[in-house]
């Protein structure tokens, strides 16, 4: 009888560990297969009357994923002013980017489209192609530049960072830090709201010290497999990272860090794809 109720016992807990397991893998495959939409206000002083309520899709770390136009759908249901990309729409391990271009497609018949590269594009052997090929599919390239958005005589000012790993790869910190403030307060407009596209939020306390407003960031991929509000941990910043995700201000610079929509090696953990939109408040 003792024989019996042990091995009983034995499959029993079997059963349940087999069970949570399943629930677990389920729960895995149901949140990478599926898309979080995210919303920020952010309010400032500089943001003139004529923008308020102007509407930003945030767009981070696609590579090259296939959403079945299921992200661009998510989007245009938003009827964004404008659409930005920060970076590693591409997976440098990967030779083709069809997925990341017929998303841009599609994207720019949504809203205007501007983009800036992460490091995966920098990792690529023929970036020049890709980029040619997002012009060609109309989206707005900014390598260290600046776009001054008009509306109804008033202006906002769009500055777009190239990834620092193009040709700092193998500097020290210090350089790719002055190298990053250097163009952000080069092509920042006193008196007017300037909004900083980069692919890296680990750089958050250069940005701070600088003339930009909002930061719109990738990268982290909200910290692969996260705890609670945690990432565990993300390129660049190693294990428990600061910055995986949400809204960060400092120095009244405000910083948003998208999720993003794709993968590169291993898939996320409690960890859902992201788009974000932020509405801008005067």
């Amino acid at each position: 009888m003792i024989k019996r109720d042990k091995a009983f016992a034995a499959i029993f807990t079997f059963e349940i560990i087999a069970i949570l397991f399943a629930a677990f893998g389920i729960w895995i495959a149901y949140t990478n297969d599926n898309i979080e939409v995210s919303y920020y206000d952010v309010k400032d002083d500089l943001i003139p009357d004529e923008f308020d309520g102007f509407k930003i899709a945030h767009v981070s770390d696609l590579h090259n994923r296939d959403w079945d136009g299921r992200a661009e759908d998510l989007i245009a249901a938003e009827k964004p002013d404008i659409i930005v990309v920060t970076g590693d729409m591409v997976d440098s391990s990967d030779r083709y980017f069809d997925n990341s271009l017929n998303f841009l497609k599609e994207a720019v018949k949504i809203a205007p489209v501007y983009y800036v590269s992460g490091n995966h594009e920098a990792n690529m052997t023929d970036y020049d192609s890709l980029e040619k090929s997002f012009e060609n599919a109309g989206a707005t390239v900014l390598n260290d530049e600046n776009a001054v958005l008009q509306k109804n005589g008033s202006q906002i000012n769009l500055i777009g960072l190239r990834d620092p790993a193009f040709e700092f790869e193998y500097a020290s910190d210090n350089t790719v830090k002055e190298h990053i403030a250097d163009v952000i307060n080069s092509l920042s407009k006193e008196g007017i709201f300037n909004i900083v596209l980069s692919h890296r939020p680990e750089y958050f306390d250069v940005y701070a010290l600088t003339n930009a407003d909002l930061v719109l960031c990738g990268h982290a991929h909200g910290g692969q497999i996260r705890i609670g509000n945690k990432g565990i941990f993300a390129p660049s910043q190693g294990f428990f990272p600061e910055y995986t995700a949400g809204i960060h201000e400092k120095n009244d610079t405000f910083m948003i860090v998208s999720r993003g929509l794709g993968d590169s090696v291993l898939p996320r953990v409690n960890n859902m794809p992201e788009l974000v939109f932020v509405t801008l408040k005067s």
